[in-house]
């Protein structure tokens, strides 16, 4: 028989039973359907506490398994993981991101729709997994949390600089900056806590494409009709480029390890991340520390990045791919989903609320209808055109690119990516 998860049944999934299709050659006992025995998770970058809370949670409910965690560096991990695949040798389950992230690797990932109930994947929306984001198709993911890309402030630094209020646009960007840097403060941290020798510099354009050009013009940049290498983009990446020289950031965007640890300390006033860090921010910083969609915009922000992001997805060629999916179910199950919820995150489930002091206060802002929710641009990108705009971004910030030499490299980027390949995805809906 097929062993199938519901919100129910997924907390004790400890009985032997069969997954339907699952065994491989070579496979041992514990493919044979028992939920039982070590799987191995491969982590985007630091695992986080949720991660770590997640797996405790389910080696208890589930006694006999172990989830072995393996981090693998951000900037190298698609390719890690692609070669790690594709050679029969990758993990059982991996770390994963909805649209253009998970085509890449649906070939290798396991349809989890045989064995999750659908009324599962309808509570985190998990058709942003699915194929052609349809639930009618195969399901080869799922969402753990509603992630946001904002900026992380320290308050209290702002009030001692007599910033009264966090900007909004690139003026006051401009002017907040300029006391933060004169009462002896870093006004925005860039680098790499990994050393990995870049940051995501995508989260930063997803506010700047957002506020410039909208869904409609995202539209076009993902098939192509439009220009990245347009007067409009030219102009925000130009204007971003220029915080580093203006001496707002620090000097070594693409190395400092310390971008972190200098926040906590106090010392940098803004840290541009995603709601995946409200933990540990509000753990060093308690109430100084708030967020606030990021203000690379002329006018006043109007945009609010957030989507049903960060995910799991199980290897087709896992070799206890029960123990794996039982895993997958449990993440997205009301028990897991508040696990993540006391660690801070933002489920992906509806009803089950974030503990996040600081999460909760933009969702609640975003609720009220302050801003416009519009997804994480990277996501729908192909795979080489995100890394084309993440390494020609962080070149400009470096100042080794100007603005329009690094979006003329995504539009080459975006040319290249054979038709046979190209998704359209209709953000706008028009």
């Amino acid at each position: 028989m097929t062993l199938r998860f519901t919100a129910a049944s997924v907390v004790a999934v400890t009985a032997a039973l069969a997954l339907a299709g699952c065994s491989s050659p070579g496979a041992g006992p514990a493919d044979e359907g028992k939920i039982a025995g070590e799987v191995t998770l491969w982590s985007y970058g630091k695992v986080q506490p949720s991660m770590t809370d997640l797996i405790t949670g389910f080696e208890k409910a589930n006694p006999g398994t172990t989830v072995k965690v393996v981090e693998e560096p951000g900037d190298q991990y698609f390719a890690l993981l692609r070669a790690a695949l594709t050679s029969g040798h990758g993990p059982d389950i991996f770390q994963m991101f909805p649209g253009g992230y998970q085509q890449q690797f649906a070939d290798y990932s396991l349809d989890l729709s045989t064995s999750i109930d659908r009324a599962e994947f309808e509570a985190v929306q998990g058709q942003f997994f699915a194929k052609d984001s349809n639930l009618d198709n195969p399901v080869y993911g799922v969402p753990l949390v509603s992630n946001m890309y904002y900026t992380l402030y320290n308050k209290e630094i702002l009030d001692k600089a007599g910033v009264t209020e966090f900007p909004t646009d690139w003026a006051e960007t401009q002017a907040a900056c300029d006391k933060i840097t004169a009462a002896g403060f870093l006004c925005i941290g860039y680098g790499s806590d990994t050393g990995s020798g870049g940051f995501d510099a995508y989260q930063d354009f997803s506010y700047m494409s957002g506020a410039a050009v909208g869904l409609a013009g995202w539209d076009g940049l993902i098939d192509g009709t439009k220009k990245w290498a347009s007067p409009e983009l030219i102009d925000q990446v130009t204007k971003w480029g220029e915080l580093r020289t203006q001496g707002f950031t620090n000097e070594d965007v693409l190395t400092w390890r310390d971008v972190r640890t200098d926040f906590l300390a106090g010392k940098t006033a803004m840290y541009m991340t995603g709601s995946w860090d409200a933990s540990w921010a509000a753990d060093g910083l308690g109430d100084k520390v708030h967020a606030a969609p990021t203000p690379f915009s002329d006018d006043p922000q109007h945009v609010l990045i957030r989507l049903q992001d960060s995910g799991l997805s199980v290897s087709a060629d896992s070799k206890n791919k029960a123990t794996a999916s039982a895993f997958a179910a449990y993440a997205i199950s009301p028990e897991g989903q508040k696990i993540i919820a006391a660690a801070g995150g933002v489920p992906a489930r509806t009803g089950v609320e974030t503990e996040s002091t600081i999460n909760q206060e933009i969702i609640s802002a975003s609720e009220a209808g302050k801003w416009t929710v519009m997804p994480m641009m990277d996501n729908f990108l192909d795979a080489s055109v995100t890394t084309a705009l993440r390494s020609s971004l962080n070149q400009v910030m470096a100042g080794q690119l100007t603005a329009e030499e690094a979006l003329t490299k995504v539009d080459q980027a975006t040319a290249a990516v054979p038709e046979s390949e190209r998704v359209t995805y209709n953000l706008s809906g028009k």
